[in-house]
């Protein structure tokens, strides 16, 4: 993928005016009648912006060829029908589909004038209302006015999207943090959820009809399986739809369900699309996106579902309600029957952490995986006991909750990669093959009641409870959650000898950014307490960068601040953040940038051991409207050797090289020949890679 976005980047600074000329025909295009109906003219101002904030494209010059091209494509639209009127009825293809030009005679009638200007806004109508609007003899001056006013507020309107995208994009690069997908992978999830839930229930409402009468029909032939398909086939039942739409999801649930079992089977470590995504999940951590992620896993959290369990078994007992009640308990004890029982059977083992640390946790299988199981069972019961009771056009609204919370359940515990993506899907289709089953009964046997207002509210205000409760805990509750999905190695302990001789080999070598390139070899290793570090530095004129956050983040708007005046964007390493940062800004305006970041191992007698780099920062300016302080790629000999003299005149500090810097801390109180040997640059005994 990177490849191909640097050939993109580069064919565009090869031909630049190609790639105007391409804004400038999407913006004519998306603006002429019947054309612009699937021209992506939205999608091209999207990248040519993300473009822009790149550097691959000047703003101005895109800004207003897009202006041009919309003007020009609205005017030819009203000049045809002007001048061809109503016989554009007869044209191809309003022939054959009238609908979007009865739409746009609709919104024309609806807003009168307005609509040139509120038609460039509206996908639906956008290329429709110029030509309804020549077509109507609207006036000619009051066209261009509308026409010149909206376009100037439409290109920049759309490429600011797309500005905003790349300038993030920057900053998650200069980062190398995967929060912005992770957020955008959420943001997709949902509309995914809600789109997909819109879409089944309004499918299986329309088609239930049909489903019944094959399922008549073939109750005919089969006398034994006839009768129960002329049960739930039964045109009388006031839930037929319903039953219809379960039956069809048992039988897909079914089908997908024994497909993952054989993965299951077959053993999910070796399967390459399990390796993919949890390779996929682990590159993506940051302590940001850990911190959300882990509080979005306690919507699976065994006494939350338990509660939400007791709370309406409560309510349907309270208004009488046994029947349901009955298949309540039902549906959220399969999770408590099935765990254990499929657990150990089946011995699917979960995937090792990535740092080599054993899982804290009771549960070792990776199948069934129970918070998913649970919050597929509870969550989905509710939808279907909430859904019939609503009308037809809102009975989607349920099962889309439902399904964005146990969409992005499973989301958090890929992110942790706590269990595989093939158990994961397992266990959420086994769950969804007994909601099937149990809710075919239920909705069989139960007619729906109209009081699931109090229920719903009653759920909601049990989340938002449990969450709050959650908040309030701080952050030693976080701190415990994040160290059972993130359980930590033990500290390793080594002699000063073995460090100098070039161990630990397995010690990270370079930070990767966001697209996997070693743009930042980690070339400081320094052994000791980081306040006598940053002690020694302040002589030399280092001193602590400010990093930035939310009450820093207005700056960034300032693209003609000095460079020293911009809070620096906190890197992220294997899902941390880098614990010592530092600064150096030299009288020619040129900055540097220290960063060390914990390891696993501990010297003895010198402390902890940190890995970082020294590198130089620039500000970058997007549009004149933004400024980004971003790291340079690659090693800075000159500052890392000015470093080596700083350090070497503070007493308690020595410095050993062999292709990298090492720097070791030692009290003066515990080296009787101190001395004589402070500062000293020593040769490592073997020199030896990192």
């Amino acid at each position: 993928m990177d490849a191909g976005l640097r050939a993109l980047l580069d064919t565009i600074g090869a031909y630049p005016g190609a790639a105007y000329a391409v804004v400038f025909a999407a913006a004519l295009a998306e603006s002429l009648a019947v054309i612009g109906l699937v021209v992506p003219g939205v999608l091209i101002m999207l990248i040519a912006g993300a473009l822009i904030a790149d550097g691959a494209l000047g703003f101005w010059p895109v800004c207003l060829l897009a202006i041009t091209g919309a003007i020009l494509g609205d005017s030819l639209s009203f000049w045809l029908g002007r001048h061809y009127k109503r016989k554009l009825r007869s044209f191809w293809p309003f022939n054959r589909h009238p609908a979007p030009l009865e739409r746009g005679m609709a919104f024309f009638a609806r807003h009168g004038a307005k609509s040139v200007v509120l038609g460039r806004f509206v996908g639906p109508v956008r290329a429709i209302v110029p030509l309804v609007a020549g077509m109507l003899e609207m006036p000619t001056q009051r066209f261009l006015l509308a026409n010149v006013g909206s376009a100037l507020f439409w290109a920049p309107a759309y490429l600011a999207p797309g500005i905003l995208f790349g300038a993030s994009l920057k900053l998650a690069t200069e980062a190398a943090t995967g929060l912005v997908f992770v957020t955008l992978s959420l943001i997709a999830l949902f509309l995914v959820a809600i789109w997909t839930s819109q879409r089944l229930v309004r499918w299986a409402s329309t088609h239930a009809n049909t489903w019944v009468r094959t399922l008549l029909g073939w109750a005919n032939l089969h006398p034994l399986m006839g009768r129960i398909a002329a049960a739930l086939a039964d045109p009388r039942h006031p839930d037929s739809a319903t039953l219809a739409g379960l039956a069809l999801a048992l039988l897909s649930a079914t089908l997908v369900l024994g497909l993952s079992l054989g993965f299951v089977l077959l053993g999910p470590e070796n399967l390459g699309i399990n390796q993919l995504a949890r390779d996929l999940f682990l590159s993506l951590g940051s302590p940001h996106a850990d911190h959300s992620l882990a509080s979005i896993s306690a919507l699976g959290d065994p006494a939350l579902l338990l509660l939400l369990v007791a709370v309406v078994f409560v309510y349907l007992r309270w208004h009488r309600r046994a029947r349901d009640a009955a298949y309540w308990l039902a549906a959220a004890s399969f999770a408590l029957i099935a765990s254990p029982l499929l657990g150990p059977l089946i011995g699917t083992a979960r995937p090792p952490p990535a740092n080599g640390a054993d899982w804290p946790l009771l549960w070792p299988w990776s199948f069934p995986t129970p918070p998913v199981l649970g919050a597929t069972l509870v969550y989905g019961f509710l939808a279907l006991l909430m859904a019939r009771a609503l009308p037809a056009t809102t009975r989607w609204l349920p099962f889309a909750l439902a399904s964005s919370l146990v969409g992005t359940l499973s989301f958090a515990r890929l992110y942790f990669a706590t269990e595989w993506l093939t158990d994961i899907l397992a266990s959420f289709t086994l769950a969804l093959v007994w909601l099937a089953a149990l809710g075919l009964a239920f909705a069989r046997h139960s007619p729906p009641e109209r009081c699931t207002g109090t229920l719903a509210s009653l759920v909601l205000i049990t989340l938002l409870a449990w969450l709050t409760g959650y908040g309030l805990l701080g952050l030693d509750a976080q701190t415990q959650r994040l160290a059972h999905l993130r359980p930590e190695q033990p500290l390793t302990r080594l002699t000063q000898e073995q460090w100098l001789a070039g161990e630990p080999a397995a010690l990270a070598s370079a930070r990767q950014d966001l697209r996997r390139h070693n743009r930042q070899p980690f070339d400081i290793q320094y052994g000791g307490p980081l306040p006598e570090l940053a002690s020694a530095l302040r002589a030399s004129g280092w001193q602590a960068a400010e990093r930035l956050d939310w009450r820093n983040a207005l700056r960034l708007f300032s693209p003609s601040a000095a460079l020293s005046d911009l809070p620096l964007v906190s890197h992220v390493h294997q899902g941390r953040h880098e614990q010592f940062i530092h600064t150096h800004d030299r009288p020619d305006g040129r900055r540097y940038v220290l960063r060390l970041w914990p390891t696993r191992y501990l010297i003895a007698d010198t402390g902890p051991l940190w890995v970082g780099d020294i590198t130089e920062v620039t500000k970058e300016r997007i549009i004149g409207f933004f400024a980004i302080p971003v790291t340079q790629a690659g090693t800075q000999h000159g500052e890392r050797q000015a470093l080596m003299q700083a350090l070497g005149n503070y007493p308690d500090i020595q410095l050993h090289r062999n292709g990298l810097l090492r720097i070791s801390y030692h009290s003066s109180a515990a080296r009787p020949n101190a001395a004589a040997d402070s500062g000293a640059l020593a040769d490592d005994p073997a020199p030896a890679p990192p």
